[in-house]
């Protein structure tokens, strides 16, 4: 198998794996339509009866042609469900089903002997089966040999006439009497050999009332089974084909976006990160210094729908700075509600006013600092980038601290780009079951066009929401910035 039939494969599966639901689900419908399907008529039973077809000929003990060269079966098979044959059987079995019912639901096989034929009757009970296929095989012989019994009438009376017009002319004057005596005695050895001539039809060897009967249960319900497992099949790849949205790694991968750095599956995310989700901002912290050597800036695009508030940002700077980096952690476009989260959850004081931009020192994080930038104006090259984020990423010394960019869901595409490409690598949080894949595959079509690394992206579950306590004065008095002092 080559590395095209694999990739492919691999789709394939991975599809039916995220909508084994659908699958399932679609097979249990169908098992349950097969069921009352059942329940509601359409079971069936089948009894079976095994006849003997006698061969009519002259001379059944001739070995020049043997007995199964002389039926066509074909011919027989039709006749065995033939209306006149089905009639008859009705009025054996009145009470029972109907012509038609016996017609319809009568099957015939012929054994590879070509003399014997297995007559099954399927009907709602047991009773009934066996009773039509008794009477379907007793009126399948018995108009073999009124077929047979009328051919042999017909001969015979043509042959009769014949020997009555020679007896005639045998007793008029003159006439050759041994040529007609040796006529008339050969019409009477052929009325003799058509008088010897078994008509039986045949003979019931088994009649259905000693046979097993068979049921549809298990065929109607492996139907339905059978037809539930396509139909989800259809269903699941018609719901991948239409599905817009991110909902796991695949899907992360399949937009271009990937690796997954990690899950985010906690329904109330903290800040700091704490238990399984501390390790998972760890693992990325890991993933990122394995895959390109130390981190010096780092732009977090938020591609989420804007609902909520993911702390992806402020916890993967505190990662890193638990690792010993100093770390500036740059909000840029942050909701007053959200800062005042991230105030409380890690203990951030004044620190300075630097370049129009209010910088917050951690208390709870030795060696992160938060810095507010202030919105741009039409002047600015960015709404969100602006000409004071880009002079203090640029005044640092050494590639020292650790700068994050961090813009918020509802930045435009200019501001990623600009961001990711001041920070030269960048990573991305999308949202499950609200992130659009179009804006993760535009995404990093525009990363790349810029030449900023997409190191992976962090899949965050929808509808997450941070607990939140009121503040208390003292809190808030350690956000605001000293009042001055007049001289």
């Amino acid at each position: 198998m080559d590395e095209k039939s694999s990739l492919g494969m691999g789709h394939y599966l991975a599809v039916l794996r995220r909508h084994w639901k659908t699958v399932v689900a679609a097979m249990l419908i169908g098992l349950l339509l097969a069921l009352a399907y059942l329940l509601t008529g359409g079971a069936r039973v089948t009894a079976s009866a095994l006849v003997n077809v006698n061969v009519i000929v002259s001379d059944p003990f001739n070995p020049s042609r043997p007995a199964s060269g002389l039926l066509d079966t074909a011919t027989e098979g039709e006749i065995a469900s033939s209306y006149v044959v089905a009639s008859e059987a009705s009025k054996e079995v009145p009470g029972g089903d109907s012509t038609a019912d016996l017609r319809n639901n009568v099957d015939v096989k012929t054994g590879s002997d070509g003399t014997t034929a297995l007559i099954s009757y399927s009907s709602r009970t047991e009773a009934r089966a066996v009773d039509g296929a008794d009477a379907m095989a007793a009126s399948y012989l018995a108009y073999r040999q009124d077929q047979a019994d009328a051919r042999r009438t017909t001969m015979r009376n043509q042959l009769e006439e014949q020997l009555a017009g020679l007896t005639t002319s045998l007793a008029a004057p003159g006439a050759d009497r041994v040529t007609l005596t040796n006529r008339i005695s050969n019409i009477e050895s052929e009325i003799n050999e058509l008088n010897a001539i078994d008509t039986t039809g045949g003979t019931v060897i088994t009649p259905a009332a000693e046979s097993p009967v068979s049921t549809n249960y298990t065929r109607v319900l492996g139907s339905g089974l059978a037809g539930g497992l396509v139909a989800g099949v259809l269903l699941a790849f018609l719901s991948h084909a239409l599905r817009r949205r991110v909902n796991d790694g695949y899907d992360v991968e399949q937009a271009g976006t990937g690796p997954v750095l990690a899950e985010l599956v906690s329904p109330e995310p903290t800040l700091p990160a704490r238990g399984a989700e501390l390790d998972a901002y760890r693992a990325v912290r890991e993933r990122l210094f394995a895959g390109r050597g130390p981190v010096t800036a780092l732009a977090v695009i938020d591609a989420t729908s804007g609902r909520a508030f993911y702390p992806v940002a402020p916890n993967l700077s505190v990662v890193l700075a638990q690792a010993g980096f100093e770390v500036e952690l740059v909000l840029m476009g942050t909701t007053p509600e959200e800062m005042e989260l991230m105030t409380e959850a890690l203990q951030l004081r004044f620190g300075a006013n630097e370049g129009g931009a209010e910088v917050l020192v951690s208390e709870s994080v030795p060696g992160l600092r938060v810095v507010e930038a202030v919105r741009g104006t039409d002047r600015d090259a960015d709404d969100y980038v602006t000409d004071a984020v880009r002079r203090r990423f640029l005044a640092r010394k050494d590639s020292l601290p650790v700068v994050v960019l961090a813009l918020p869901a509802d930045a435009p595409s200019a501001s990623r780009m600009a961001a990711a490409r001041l920070a030269g690598a960048a990573v991305l949080t999308v949202e499950g079951g609200r992130t659009r894949r179009e804006e993760a595959e535009v995404t990093a079509t525009e990363l790349a066009g810029v030449r900023a690394e997409l190191l992976g992206t962090l899949l965050v579950r929808g509808g997450r929401r941070m607990p939140r306590t009121p503040r208390s004065a003292e809190q808030k008095a350690r956000r605001r910035a000293p009042e001055p002092v007049a001289s």
